[in-house]
Order: structure tokens, then sequence, then C-alpha cells
């Protein structure tokens, strides 16, 4: 038997192809549900800047959209006493503190209406209790200790009541309070931590002099700092604390360990694995009840210690940011109470108002509102409701970064798929398998499928296409708001097999549903539609 040499060639093509494909992960998603839903802690806390941004009605608008797809139940933010809303001040003849609080009222008021309620975050030092000028951020929000711990004391206590006044004791008592903002570093708080200790103390004695179920707690640190400090602090001087409090950002760790130097955690694990260590802490503590709130964070990452910025750092506007929140929302899910991003809008003006589109702000939409990757990220993990499903993975060498989880809800099966790519790589691969499904998902279902990708879900990428204009015309600005909704499609399904592939930063959900039946909406009354085709299919009538 003669074979040709162009047949032995295609023969070894084929054998080729069945061997790599054969390499390819396959997904088999378990028919049995666990008892289990995600908890989404990043429900729990949104962020804006400051309190004074909530009296501008564009931010106003931009967390109203999120809160109606999102659902988020706290809004934190900074500078409730700054003096731009008037709150303290002194008689100049008695040297008496006088409260206003008509600012801070609409501050409240607003989050309010909007089914939010606040996360209470007690700073800055007003003015008229400082004991120094220095300040922070473009805003100048006062960062010295107080002249006097009993009139910082007063100013909560006056401040606290007044919350109980307008909005009721039943309603305060489901806040938090949060005292200070990153007491460890020196740009927040220009005292040492014992000073912040007394500031600390001052505080919630004046908060349970108001009320004792109300709940105080902090330190609201960086780097998930002074946990076990103020922990042991308040337990040996029996003093109250609710709740630990603190941050953290991916680029800490080349802050920490630059150039990553010395550190403990493998590629893309310091974020992760940080939040875990806050948990172990608390749970090893004299106080392993207390809830753990992470009340800023995230996805400022930087490849290298001298890429490290704070202000223009594009990983929180491009696609990157969509698979790094996907992936540890989900790694994170039961850790903590709170995951609060920071924040929700680039109306934000730490450094200074947003002059451009895009600018590197933190927010989850633009200036314009356009949803950024990081807000469809969120997005997708809020329609992970149901019980989560168990999967089983074959064999596959090359899984960094890369993920799939599923939760079924009424048989409907949603499927959420993650491929992300680390900044400290330079090289990354694609995310490519397949997903079977359990025997119930026959030729009745449908698959549709989201896709978070550049120029889909994505806009970034498409401004800078454009140029990086400072100012959108109408046309631009349509065509931003086309890249930034993600691709959506019917998939087809074989023998209850979904082949995907997905480029590095991309995201992808499957909802598998049932196809809708065919019916016929009958009518009440056929004859009357038959009067009605005729008499709308004849000429007019003459004068």
């Amino acid at each position: 038997m003669i074979i040709k040499k162009g047949m032995v060639f295609l023969l070894l093509m084929m054998l080729y192809v069945v061997s790599e494909a054969q390499k390819l992960p396959v997904y088999i998603i378990d028919s049995v549900q666990t008892n289990r839903t995600l908890r989404m802690p990043w429900r729990n806390c949104i962020a804006v800047g400051r309190a004074q941004n909530l009296l501008r009605n564009d931010l106003l608008a931009h967390l109203s959209y999120a809160q109606k797809i999102m659902g988020y139940k706290f809004c934190r933010f900074h500078a409730i006493f700054d003096d731009e809303l008037q709150v303290v001040s002194r008689d100049s003849k008695t040297n008496k503190l006088i409260f206003q609080w008509s600012q801070v009222d609409k501050v409240y008021d607003a989050l309010l209406q909007m089914g939010i309620k606040p996360f209470v975050e007690l700073n800055p030092m007003p003015k008229a209790l400082a004991s120094g000028t220095q300040t922070m951020f473009y805003y100048k929000m006062n960062v010295t200790p107080p002249t006097s711990y009993d009139d910082w004391e007063f100013l909560v206590s006056e401040f606290t009541k007044h919350l109980v006044d307008r909005y009721g004791i039943n309603e305060v008592r489901t806040w938090y309070f949060e005292v200070w903002n990153e007491p460890n570093l020196n740009a927040f708080w220009s005292g040492s931590m014992e000073e912040y200790f007394k500031l600390y103390k001052a505080s919630a004695k004046a908060v349970k002099r108001v009320d004792s179920l109300l709940k105080v707690g902090g330190p609201a640190s960086s780097k998930g700092s002074w946990i076990a400090d103020i922990i042991n602090y308040t337990s040996t001087n029996h003093i109250p604390l609710d709740f630990v409090s603190t941050h953290l950002y991916p680029q800490d760790e080349q802050v920490v360990y630059p150039d990553r130097n010395g550190s403990p955690y493998a590629i893309g694990d310091f974020f992760k694995e940080n939040v875990k260590k806050v948990l172990q802490i608390v749970r090893q503590s004299v106080r392993p009840n207390l809830e753990i709130h992470w009340t800023e964070w995230n996805t400022l990452s930087a490849p290298s210690a001298s890429t490290v910025s704070w202000t223009k750092n594009n990983n929180v506007d491009n696609l990157f940011a969509a698979s790094f929140i996907v992936k540890n929302c989900l790694a994170l899910d039961t850790v903590c109470n709170t995951l609060g991003y920071w924040v929700v809008s680039d109306i934000f003006d730490e450094a200074v108002m947003p002059q451009t589109p895009f600018s590197c702000g933190y927010g989850l939409l633009n200036i314009n509102g356009i949803p950024k990757a990081s807000f469809n990220g969120f997005k997708l993990l809020r329609k992970m409701t149901g019980q989560i499903v168990k999967i089983n993975k074959q064999e596959f060498n090359d899984s960094i970064g890369k993920g799939i989880f599923a939760v079924r809800e009424n048989n409907k099966l949603r499927i959420l798929m993650w491929n992300q790519n680390f900044v400290e790589l330079s090289t990354h691969s694609n995310f490519k398998g397949t997903i079977n499904l359990p025997s119930m998902y026959d030729s009745s279902y449908l698959v549709l499928q989201t896709t978070i990708k550049i120029g889909a879900g994505s806009a970034w990428e498409s401004w800078n296409m454009l140029g990086a204009p400072n100012n959108l015309s109408t046309a631009e600005l349509e065509f931003l708001w086309t890249q930034s909704i993600p691709q959506t499609a019917i998939r087809k399904m074989i023998n209850r097999n979904i082949s995907f592939e997905f480029q590095p930063g991309e995201v992808g959900y499957l909802e598998i549903i049932k196809k809708g039946a065919n019916t016929q909406v009958k009518n009440v009354s056929n004859s009357d539609l038959e009067i009605w085709e005729k008499g709308m299919g004849k000429a007019e009538q003459a004068n």
C-alpha cells in the first residue's frame, strides 16, 4: 500500500491538532450544587472621595446609577468635618465651640434617599480644633491632632447626637463610625500611634455616650497595619471596639518589597494573602469575632517600585481592572465583612478635579459617567446569584491568573471566567478550554455569553486610539459609550460542551437558560382585531 507524502503530512498534522486539543482544560460542572451562596462583601460599601462631592449633582447621578445596578448598603468618604462644610467654629468673644449641621444634613440625606447608609469616617481636624497646619490633598484637609482632645470629644458627641435627633436611634444604630483615615501614614496623621489611640479613645467615648449600641471602630490603617495594636490597646484599657477597618492596594507590594525583593508572595497573591492575614490576626486575638471592614482598595498595580504611582496609574482605567476585581472578589468572598472599593466615580478631587475623560482617576465611572472595565467586572459579579456549584477540572498546566466559577439558581446556570494579565509579567497566554455541562442542559437550553474586552466593556483603550482628547465631541462621546458596553452573543452548545477562549485581561460570563416557549398570545376578541386590520388598510374617505 502506497501512501503519498502529502497524506502522511496531513495525517500527522491532524494527530498534532488532536493532541494539542487534548491538552486544553475541560471544566466539568457538577450536577450537585452546594448550600452556599456568594456573600459579596464588595456590595457592603462603596466610596466617594469626600463629603463635599456629595453636594454635586453629577456625582449623585453617578452614584445613583451604580446603586441601581449593584445595590450597595453603605457609602464611605473623607472629610465630614471639613471646613468647607462649616461644621464647627468658635465664638469670637467666649471662644466656645459653635456647631452648624446644614451641609452635613444635605450629604447624609442624599445617601439615604438612594437607599445607602453612611459608613461615617470621623475626620479631618477642623481649623477651630487643630494643633497645626499640615494638610493633605488638593482640598487641604487638616491632618494634625487636636489642641484639646476634650474639644474633639465634644465635637464627635454633638455630631452623633445630631444624627440621632435627625435620623432616629434605630437608623443610626445600623451605621458604622470609623475613627480617622490611615493614621499610620504621616501624610494622613501627623501624630504618633499613641496620639491616634488618644483620638480613638475620645471618639469612642463620645459615640458610646450618645448610645451604647452605636458601632465604633478603626484604625482605618494602610496595608493592614495596627490591627493587633488597636485590639490590644482597647482590650487592655477597656475601650469600646466594635469592628476593625483597614486598607490595601495591590501596588503596596512594591512599597513594602521594592521590585518584589524579599516578597514571600507568588505573583498576584500579595493582595489576597494580606486580606487573609488580617482575618488570621483577628481570629487569634482576644477579640476573635470582631467584624473586619476593608474600607479602601482598588486595582492600582505596579510592575516595579519605580512605577508606583497614586495619580498616574492606568490600571484603574484599563482592561486589567476587570479581571483583577473578579478574581479577587471571588477569592475573598468569605474572608471579611466589607470590601469597599475606592471610589465610585472620577468626580473625585484628591489631586485636582480630572481634566480629561480618562485621567487615572479611581472611579468605576469616568467623569462623563461612562462605565470602565472595573464597573463591568462588578456588574458581572452582581449577576452571580444562586448556590455555588462545584467544578471538576481535568489536567491543565498553565492556570496562573485563570479561573472559572459557577452558580445555579432554579436550573439557570451562571458561569464566570477570567484571564488576569499580571502587570509583573511581560508575556501572557490565552485562556481556552471546554466547559462540560450536566445532563439536564439539553438542546432546549440557550447559552448567552457576555465578554469584557478591549473596545467592548473597556473604553479606555478606545479613548487612546482617538488620541486621548481632553474634550470630547458628541461623536467621540457616543463612540466611547458604545465601547463601554460588553460584547454579548448567543453561543452554541454541542453535546453539552461549550468551548471558550479569552485573551489576557478579558472576563467572560455565560448564562445557560431555558429557551422561551414559542406561543401565540390569545386575543380577547379576534373579530375586533379583524375590523381594525381591515379599517386601517382602506383608502381615505372622500370629503
